[in-house]
C-alpha cells in the first residue's frame, strides 16, 4: 500500500504544480527570490526506501542461503577406480536442471570419514578431463582417511553446459550446495555415503575453485577448515558486486591461503589481501608463499609434496577429533 500512495501524492503533487501560481515561497537570497521546485520534493519522496523497493541479488551470500537444494537425485554411477587405501566412484547428480559429472573417493575402512570438498580451477573446456590436475590432490586427501567430493562443476564437461556469465560464481556454488544437499540425505544409510560425517567439513579449492570455496564457507557452517590455492579471492569482492559476495566474519572455518610468487594467472597480491582480510575479521589463519612458484607446484620439486603436507596437517588439525 505503501508504494500506490506514494504514487498518489506525486500525482497530486503534480497536479498542483499545473494550477494557477498566486504565491510563491522560497528562501530570499539578497534580492533574489527563488522558488523551492516540485521536482525535488517528488525526489525526496521517491528517494525513501521501503521494503517492497528492496531487490535482493540472486547472487548475493543471503539470497543463496535463502533458496532450497538437493530437488534431484545424485547417482553412482559404478566404481571407477580401487586402490588399497580408497574407492573411487563416478557419480552423476542433478543441479538445477544439469547433470553434473564427477567423483567421490571414499576411503578404504569402517569410517567415519570426515568431508572434504575439492574444487578444481579454470581448464578450457577443451582440454577439461574429470581426472585432471586436482586429482592429484583429491587422491592425497583420501589417503589420509577424508572422504572426498569431486565435482565437475557446470561448463566443464561432460558436465551440462549453460555459458560463463557473471554471477560471481554463484552457479558454481549452486553446483557444491546441491551435491552436499544430496550426501546429506544418504549419509549413514547404505552406500557409498554410509559412513560420511558431515559433522566437521573441510573444502580445497584452486584458483576458480578458490573463489567459488570461499563463498561455500559462508553457507556451510559445518566446514571448519578451508584451503585455498593460488584462489580467485579479490575480483569478484564485495564492494564492486553491491553485495555480499563472502563474509570472513560471518563464518567460523579457519583458513590455510597458499600462492606461488611467480603465479602469472593469479596475482600473490590477491592472496596477501586475503591474509590481510582474515586478519582484520579475527579468523584462524595461516599464509604460504613459495618462491619460484607458478600458478600450480605439481611439476615444479618440493613445493607440491610441501604443500601437499600443509594440507593434511591443517585438516589433521581442525576436522579430526
Amino acid at each position: 500500500m505503501r508504494l500506490i500512495n506514494k504514487w498518489a501524492v506525486l500525482l497530486i503533487m503534480i497536479l498542483s504544480a499545473c494550477a494557477p501560481v498566486l504565491s510563491v515561497s522560497g528562501v530570499n537570497v539578497g534580492s533574489e527570490i527563488r522558488s523551492t521546485p516540485v521536482v525535488a520534493e517528488v525526489d525526496s519522496i521517491l528517494d525513501q526506501p521501503n521494503d517492497e523497493e528492496i531487490f535482493l541479488s540472486p547472487y548475493s551470500l543471503e539470497a543463496l542461503a535463502e533458496r532450497e537444494y538437493g530437488a534431484g537425485e545424485l547417482r553412482v554411477e559404478y566404481a571407477w577406480q580401487e586402490t588399497a587405501e580408497f574407492t573411487r566412484y563416478y557419480i552423476t547428480y542433478d543441479s538445477d536442471g544439469l547433470n553434473i559429472h564427477g567423483y567421490v573417493n571414499v576411503p578404504s575402512g569402517e569410517g567415519p570419514f570426515p568431508v572434504v570438498i575439492a574444487l578444481h580451477g579454470y581448464i578450457p573446456a577443451n582440454e577439461y578431463d574429470t581426472l585432471d590436475y586436482s586429482t592429484r590432490y583429491a587422491d592425497s586427501i583420501a589417503r589420509k582417511g577424508y572422504l572426498v567430493l569431486h565435482p565437475n562443476l557446470r561448463n566443464f564437461p561432460p558436465s551440462d553446459s549453460p555459458g560463463r556469465v557473471r554471477d560471481y560464481q554463484a552457479g558454481y556454488t549452486i553446483d557444491v550446495l546441491n551435491l552436499l544437499a544430496y550426501v546429506r540425505e544418504q549419509a549413514g544409510q547404505e552406500g557409498i555415503f554410509k559412513n560420511a560425517d558431515l559433522s566437521t567439513m573441510g573444502i580445497w579449492g584452486h584458483s576458480l575453485g578458490g573463489g567459488v570455496a570461499l563463498r561455500v564457507v559462508n553457507l556451510v557452517p559445518e566446514i571448519k577448515a578451508a584451503v585455498l590455492y593460488g584462489a580467485v579471492s579479490q575480483r569478484y569482492n564485495n564492494n564492486d558486486a553491491g553485495f555480499h559476495v563472502y563474509d570472513l566474519q560471518s563464518t567460523e572455518a579457519a583458513f590455510s591461503v597458499h600462492h606461488g610468487e611467480l603465479d602469472e594467472t593469479i596475482s600473490p597480491e590477491w592472496s596477501r589481501t586475503l591474509c590481510t582480510q582474515l586478519e582484520q575479521a579475527g579468523r584462524e589463519y595461516e599464509c604460504f608463499f613459495y618462491e619460484d612458484q607458478p600458478h600450480t607446484f605439481i611439476r615444479s620439486g618440493q613445493a607440491d609434496p610441501l604443500f601437499i603436507q600443509r594440507t593434511i596437517d591443517f585438516y589433521d588439525r581442525y576436522i579430526k577429533n
